[in-house]
Order: C-alpha cells, then sequence, then structure tokens
C-alpha cells in the first residue's frame, strides 16, 4: 500500500497547520476522528474539460472578450486539451482543503484515487472518508441544502519550482484570505544535463523527471442530509454525477504557455525535406519576464466565479487579469547598452565616429521543439513552446528603468543560401499583438495563466530584418467554476 504525507503532518495537532493531503491510489487513508458521523465523498478532478472548452470557445468568438481573445484570426484547434506532462498531477505533491458554507477552512482532507486517465490524465476520480463535525450537525438538523467547498492545490513542490504552501487556520482562514496570500512558486528556467557544462536543456513539463505546472481548483458542493447519512465507502455521494447535476473540480494551471510555429514560407502540410531550401527557425528565446508565479489566482470581490468582475474571471470563467505577487521580480529584457565588437574583439564606429552600440540582455527563456503542438497542427509545422508565469505591462510599465522594458521574443532563424557560411540572422519579435503580419502597439497587456499565446511566423526578410507574424490567444481549456456572492 502505497502512502503519501506531508513532512509537516507531525504538527497536524497545532491549529496553525500547512498541510499536504494523504492521497493513496489503492486503499483508503487513515480517518481523521471519531466523534462524528463518518461521510463518504467522491468526485472527480479535470485538468481538461471538453465541454467547458467548447463553451470557452464560443464565447470567446461572440462575446465582449473577443477583440482579446480571437485577434488575427482564430488559430484554437477544437477540443484542445494539454499534453499528458501539461496535465499530470502528482498526487504526492496535493492538498485537498474543506470549507464550510461561508468559506471558512474546516480541515484539510485525505483522500485515495479510486481512478484516472492514464494516458493524458484529463482527469482523476477521488474519494474521501470524512469525520466533520459541520456535517454531523446538518444530519443532525435533517437539511436538505449542505454547501462545502473543496479546493486543490497541485505540483507546487515540482522539481525547482520551491513552491510555497499557504498559512492555515482552521475556522477563521477562508478561501478569500488564502488567494490573497499569493504563495510562489519559481518560474521555471532550463538546466544542464549532468550538472553545469553539460548539455543545456529548455525546461519543459516531464512526468518522469517531476518537472511539473502548478495547479490550483475550486469548486462549491450542495448535497442532502440524506444523501450524507447513506453514504459508505462502497456507495459514496457522487459530487460529480453529471445525471445529478453533479460538478467537476477544474484545475487552472499558473502558467501560460507560448507558442511559435514555423510556418515560414509553408504552404499546406509541411514537409521536413523542405528546410534544406527554406529559411526555418532554429532557436526561440524570451526576454523579459517575472522570477516567480502565484499558485492560485486573486481573489476579486470574494468569489472565484464565472460571473465577469469576480475572482477577475471573464465571462467565459477563466481569469481576466494576472495575479503578481509583490515578492516576484521582473527580470527586464534589456539591462544596458555596451560598444559592439568584430570578430577580433575591436570596437566598432559608425560613419560619423560614435560608437556602434549594442543592447546588454537580460536573461532569457529558451524555447524547445514542442512534439505534442506540433502534432495537434493540420500542417504540421513545427512548434516552439515555452512555458513562463503571468506577466502585466502595467505593472512593469511604472518601474524604474531606462532601458527596453517591455518583453520581446528573438527568433534565430537557419539561412538555406548562407552557402555553408554561418549565417542566422536573428529576428526580434514583441510580444505584441498582431495585425496583417505586422506588430501592433508597444507591447501585450498581461499573460495570463491557463492561456497559449501562439504566435504564427510566415515570412522573413533577413536583409529588411522584418518577419511576418499572425497572432492568437487560445485557451489550454476552460474550467467552469461557480461561486455564489458572498457578503
Amino acid at each position: 500500500m502505497t502512502r503519501f504525507y506531508n513532512k509537516f503532518l507531525a504538527a497536524a495537532s497545532a491549529m496553525m497547520l500547512t498541510l499536504t493531503g494523504c492521497v493513496n491510489e489503492d486503499s483508503p487513508c487513515p480517518g481523521d476522528g471519531d466523534e462524528a458521523t463518518k461521510v463518504t465523498l467522491q468526485f472527480t478532478v479535470m485538468t481538461h474539460n471538453p465541454a467547458a472548452s467548447r463553451e470557452a470557445q464560443q464565447s470567446r468568438a461572440t462575446g465582449a472578450e473577443a477583440s482579446l481573445l480571437s485577434r488575427a484570426g482564430d488559430d484554437c484547434y477544437d477540443d484542445l486539451q494539454g499534453s499528458p506532462a501539461e496535465n499530470y498531477i502528482n498526487t504526492a505533491d496535493c492538498q485537498f482543503l474543506l470549507f464550510d458554507a461561508d468559506r471558512k477552512l474546516l480541515r484539510p482532507i485525505f483522500p485515495e484515487i479510486t481512478g484516472k486517465d492514464d494516458v493524458q490524465y484529463t482527469y482523476y476520480t477521488i474519494k474521501a472518508s470524512i469525520t466533520e463535525p459541520y456535517f454531523d450537525e446538518a444530519v443532525k438538523a435533517d437539511l436538505d441544502q449542505i454547501d462545502f467547498y473543496i479546493m486543490v492545490i497541485a505540483n507546487s513542490h515540482s522539481t525547482g519550482l520551491d513552491g510555497q504552501y499557504p498559512g492555515l487556520t482552521p475556522g477563521v482562514t477562508t478561501i478569500d484570505d488564502i488567494a490573497a496570500q499569493r504563495v510562489t512558486f519559481n518560474q521555471p528556467v532550463g538546466y544542464h544535463l549532468g550538472g553545469p557544462g553539460g548539455e543545456y536543456r529548455p525546461w519543459t513539463p516531464s512526468i518522469d523527471e517531476n518537472r511539473l505546472i502548478p495547479m490550483a481548483g475550486l469548486q462549491k458542493f450542495t448535497v442532502s442530509a440524506t444523501q450524507l447519512k447513506e453514504s459508505t465507502y462502497d456507495v459514496p455521494v457522487y459530487l460529480s454525477d453529471e445525471n445529478a447535476n453533479g460538478k467537476t473540480i477544474d484545475m487552472l494551471r499558473a502558467m501560460a504557455k507560448i507558442e511559435v510555429i514555423d510556418r515560414i514560407d509553408v504552404t499546406g502540410t509541411f514537409d521536413p525535406a523542405s528546410n534544406a531550401n527554406r529559411f526555418h527557425v532554429d532557436k526561440v528565446e524570451l526576454f523579459g519576464w517575472y522570477n516567480s508565479g502565484t499558485i492560485m489566482p486573486y481573489i476579486n470581490n470574494g468569489n472565484w466565479s464565472t460571473a465577469a468582475g469576480e475572482w477577475s474571471m471573464d465571462s467565459s470563467g477563466d481569469v481576466s487579469l494576472p495575479t503578481i505577487s509583490p515578492k516576484s521580480e521582473y527580470n527586464f529584457p534589456v539591462t544596458g547598452a555596451q560598444q559592439k565588437t568584430d570578430n577580433f574583439g575591436r570596437p566598432i564606429y559608425n560613419d560619423d565616429g560614435t560608437p556602434l552600440m549594442d543592447d546588454v540582455k537580460g536573461p532569457e527563456i529558451t524555447f524547445s521543439e514542442d512534439d505534442d503542438a506540433t502534432a495537434l497542427r493540420a500542417d504540421k509545422c513545427i512548434v516552439w513552446s515555452g512555458y513562463v508565469v503571468e506577466y502585466s505591462k502595467a505593472l512593469v510599465g511604472v518601474m524604474d528603468h531606462e532601458y527596453e522594458r517591455y518583453p520581446f521574443i528573438e527568433v534565430t532563424v537557419s539561412n538555406p543560401n548562407s552557402g555553408g557560411m554561418d549565417d542566422s540572422p536573428i529576428f526580434k519579435m514583441k510580444l505584441a499583438d498582431y495585425s496583417n503580419g505586422q506588430v501592433v502597439g508597444d507591447g501585450i497587456d498581461f499573460l495570463l495563466r491557463n492561456h497559449i499565446y501562439r504566435y504564427e511566423i510566415t515570412g522573413v526578410n533577413s536583409e529588411a530584418n522584418i518577419i511576418e507574424v499572425g497572432y492568437t490567444v487560445c485557451d489550454w481549456n476552460k474550467p467552469t467554476v461557480d461561486i455564489p456572492t458572498f457578503n
């Protein structure tokens, strides 16, 4: 029997709690007291909700947010879902938190995994046997409507992320309090195989190497006293039963994904053999990014809801504003200037004798070829992907900085006409909106969690240093959450 216990569990008797639930994939975890009637709940945690994704696509095309989420044509694939590694939840790195109708924390719960999608990891079936006075009192009162909430926080301690757990006090801490803590995790960066000096690898999600995307989910459930009284381990109350208006807990990935698609001079379906005769992308790097992200979005007006203006959600149910921790630091894309030199280290001057200057760039995030995303495309054009925490142009715009401040992407392109010479032009592409292939404005307003920002490079002109780009924002899948206003 496999059991996962949080390293802080020894302090569970204290009122101040920082816990990860025991999650067991083989048999029940230990009970948590015998002072009240034990009830058994079963629910589904989703990392991909196809029905909600379809609703979100329709909302994006026709709703008020269409100007934000469907620019330059809609290149979002039908029923888009993440790759297995983008969806995966490490059940040893999860918190399951139970809240009452007033959204106050009752306790951590210690469930088991009774089923899951072992291929794409789009869902996990969770069962929890709970002895909780809140339920016991509701059963004794024979209430027809018993409201409660379950929150799930996952993958915050994946390799290199150094994520935090929120501080918790049962009976005091609310859902709003937890979100307001804006607990963080590190922006993942590339690494060297075997340590310094080894081959450099960009950061990509990996199940085997525990490089996973932090996620958070929250849902309100309603049951009756009769359902709780009749529940058993073998016949639990199934909170996610579609035939009984059940709900799932849909997880929000705490990162955005940026895709750069190499469609340079491609018509129809991409043929890899054509690379020898066309300009093609060799490297993609992002400059300008925050060094940490928040595991949960900030709650605005007290709720995480599908209603506009609540937990900064848009009308289709996803976040519409970024959540930036005051502890996060922004790495500017350009940090200074220096004189250019030739291949022999000699300074280069302009025709008028003034020094020819060059930017000193900040740290970069290197993208990698994304086989999963490439396979999803009908044209099979190569996709380069990077995973980044949320970003706010408004916050960066007021920072004290004298050099370029807004993010941009450098795309290194292989030149088929170089005649064997090392001639790989580098094109600078603003992280911005694009219309008819050309940049609009001075930068994107924000990067949002659980969204894909897709840039298709359709043409380049190395002599004029021109790059033609198409731009679309897509949902990485769309969760649906329903929590009414609480005053």
